[in-house]
């Protein structure tokens, strides 16, 4: 079927100040990988991972990720593997500080790639775009192009939505509920695009 999902990441340091602002406890339940709505993981990289099932997040709008972000980093990753369509963003002191894109609907081509990469990036880059070549380029069947936003944010803070993780401390996530719904409608299909891509 495909992942159709957000993910976030913020400082191990300011994860529970950045629950609570969200209004998110914990339900007490835990998993092995996430599988529920919404789910938390500390990763021994320092950083502290917050899954939400579904590509558009409720209750992280456009004003509260450029709030929470001036204190401490925010990394926003949104992956909608139906078409092939995956960012990362990391935002700091309130601005995108980087930023990479794949829309992948038109085949294995196209990288968007803005701000002040980490070091990380560039090889990660010329991997896949040498294994894209090698599979075949833009004919072939598979799209390496894609892994690489996702790669770069697995290179800073150990996770990637669909590998298991050796870095979740104590190999569980903890399941979160809200303590308040969320207020008014979801977003609109394409706002965590249109804001997080720029």
């Amino acid at each position: 079927m495909g992942y159709s999902i957000t993910w976030f990441a913020v400082p191990e340091a300011h994860a529970e100040s950045f629950l609570r602002k969200l209004d998110l406890v914990d339900s007490g339940k835990t998993e092995e990988f996430p599988d529920s709505l919404i789910s938390t993981a500390s990763m021994d990289t320092g950083w502290r991972v917050l899954w939400y099932d579904k590509y558009e997040c409720p209750f992280l709008d456009r004003e509260q990720v450029l709030e929470l972000s001036m204190s401490h980093d925010l990394l926003v990753c949104t992956v909608e593997e139906h078409c092939m369509d995956c960012a990362a963003t990391l935002w700091q002191a309130g601005r995108r500080l980087w930023h990479l894109h794949h829309d992948g609907s038109s085949g294995a081509k196209g990288l968007e790639a803005e701000g002040e990469l980490p070091g990380c990036f560039p090889a990660i880059r010329d991997e896949m775009e040498r294994e894209q070549v090698a599979a075949g380029g833009d004919k072939a069947g598979v799209d390496m192009i894609f892994e690489i936003p996702m790669r770069v944010a697995q290179a800073l803070t150990g996770f990637k939505h669909d590998q298991d993780s050796t870095q979740v401390v104590g190999g569980l996530f903890h399941v979160l509920t809200r303590t308040t719904p969320a207020a008014g409608a979801a977003p609109r299909r394409g706002f965590f695009r249109r804001f997080f891509g720029g």
